[in-house]
């Protein structure tokens, strides 16, 4: 039980000692599971530029791995990390390929070069989703998962959405339905004003429809709890 105990505490120090971040380049934190969405293939509206930063008090290697694609080939996508530039991106593999990694030195951040962007319009089916986890050589536990959306009809509030939530309200007016679309593992509720918790329900990557006819009319608001301990709200009307 002691030994147990023991590296439970030493790989609780690793990751106390090796913690990555990721902000946008303009300096605006970026959360571990976060969705930006994107309705333009073209730069620099499409484009998500970012830096990797080594919290810890010695050096850190990383890499980006492109864990999921969905609806894509990858081709057209540019990531540009660690001094290489590509065209296209494929599931499951690390970046960069022409180095082993990118040392980022204590208390240091990635170069000037990082960004996601997607360049091929492309045919249905939309949305096209690109997800990629920054981590750490050798301490895979110490990671920054961002997902980037690509889908020409998303709408401005839904691109806030994305961001905020990681979940599109199809529709914060509600009459007999309720309909999210979740980009990752989230759980929520839906709360009156009274605090009563009158719907509640585990998603997946998914759209999903949800009856609400047998509520009152009146101001709801939802609350999402997604898989990495991100929260956000989002108010809801019921006609």
């Amino acid at each position: 039980m002691k030994k147990i105990v023991f590296i439970g505490l030493l790989m609780c120090g690793l990751n106390i000692q090796a913690q990555l971040t990721m902000t946008k380049q303009d300096g605006t934190p970026i959360s571990s599971g976060q969705v930006f969405g994107f309705n333009a293939a073209t730069y620099p509206e499409g484009e998500l530029d970012f830096y990797v930063h080594n919290l810890s008090s010695a050096p850190a290697n990383v890499r980006i791995n492109c864990y999921s694609l969905i609806n894509t080939d990858g081709v057209g996508f540019e990531l540009c990390f660690a001094n290489e530039c590509l065209s296209s991106v494929e599931e499951g593999t690390n970046y960069p390929i022409n180095s082993p990694y990118l040392t980022i030195p204590a208390g240091g951040r990635s170069g000037n070069d990082g960004h996601l962007l997607n360049t091929v319009v492309g045919v249905a089916p939309y949305p096209k989703d690109y997800s990629f986890r920054a981590f750490q050589v050798g301490n895979p536990a110490n990671f920054v998962d961002i997902t980037y959306r690509f889908d020409p009809a998303l709408s401005t509030e839904e691109i806030e959405q994305l961001q905020t939530s990681g979940v599109i309200v199809k529709s914060t007016v509600m009459q007999n339905e309720l309909t999210l679309d979740a980009l990752k593992p989230t759980a929520f509720e839906l709360f009156d004003l009274n605090g009563k918790v009158v719907l509640k329900a585990e998603l997946k990557h998914e759209v999903k429809t949800f009856n609400v006819s047998q509520l009152p009319a009146g101001m709801y608001v939802l609350h999402f709890t997604d898989s990495y301990g991100n929260r956000s709200t989002q108010k809801v009307m019921k006609n």
